[in-house]
């Protein structure tokens, strides 16, 4: 199955547990994009509207693409109080709307599931000239805040879910984190002036809380329902009895901007 279907069967719980962006990352790409109080954005996997909202209470008009239905439906929910977004079920591929449309392009954890064949191609033909496109991630990094838990929560995964361990790799410190992308952009011969913007972000989560958003994970719903409960549970009483019922999440969340040629 498609991972962003995957999440369409969790889509209630996506909507909880999922975090949104920092305020100051949308200021990020509504001023490298130059907006005026008229563009036009189109958002490719907007999931329930984490970043569709910040955009949308600032009037602007947003055309967003979720191929689930429960996510779209609970979307649609989530900005019923704006008439200029609309939500369109359907994904980037299929996705049919005359060139040259938008302001802005922009995906939230979501421009991986794109194919890659088309994915850079397609964004160029439906950005205006000097259009911008904005793709950005929550990458997970690692400080004295997260760290014991960090390496006492991998015991219980190689126990109980070795499968996910696979390819691990402890997370970076936040002034390291791979920026994949930065060669990818530019040599899709698509876009220029390309910046990297990094926003450091701690949450502190209850135990219960931080299973929720390991329940929204596609590798942690691709494990068989016996096995992801057993992982949850014993992941839930490790921060209980350990951690004292809570738990700092660490991440960057990485902004790629880039103009259209």
């Amino acid at each position: 199955m498609n991972p962003p279907l995957i999440h369409d069967q969790v889509a209630q719980l996506y909507d909880r547990a999922r975090p949104g962006y920092p305020a100051a990352l949308v200021d990020d790409v509504i001023a490298y994009a130059a907006l005026v109080a008229d563009a036009r954005i189109l958002e490719i996997g907007c999931g329930t509207g984490q970043a569709t909202l910040p955009l949308a209470q600032r009037g602007y008009a947003i055309d967003c693409l979720e191929p689930g239905a429960q996510m779209a439906a609970i979307a649609r929910a989530n900005l019923a109080n704006f008439p200029n977004v609309t939500v369109h079920q359907t994904n980037f591929e299929r996705f049919s709307h005359p060139p040259a449309s938008y302001d802005l392009l922009l995906s939230a954890t979501a421009f991986h599931w794109v194919d890659p064949k088309i994915r850079f191609r397609k964004a160029h033909e439906l950005l205006k000239p000097r259009g911008a496109l904005a793709l950005f991630w929550h990458r997970p990094v690692q400080t004295e805040a997260s760290r014991d838990f960090t390496g006492a929560v991998q015991h219980i995964y190689k126990t109980v879910a070795p499968e996910l361990t696979s390819d691990y790799v402890p997370p970076p410190h936040p002034d390291h984190v791979t920026t994949e992308y930065d060669d990818l952009i530019p040599a899709s011969g698509c876009f220029s002036q390309l910046e990297i913007l990094k926003h450091y972000v701690a949450t502190t989560y209850s135990a219960h809380a931080y299973v929720d958003l390991l329940a929204t994970f596609s590798d942690h719903q691709k494990l068989e329902a016996s096995k992801r409960q057993r992982l949850l549970a014993d992941i839930e009483q490790l921060i209980a009895e350990q951690f004292a019922g809570s738990v700092i999440r660490e991440t960057v969340a990485l902004l790629y901007l880039a103009r259209r040629k």
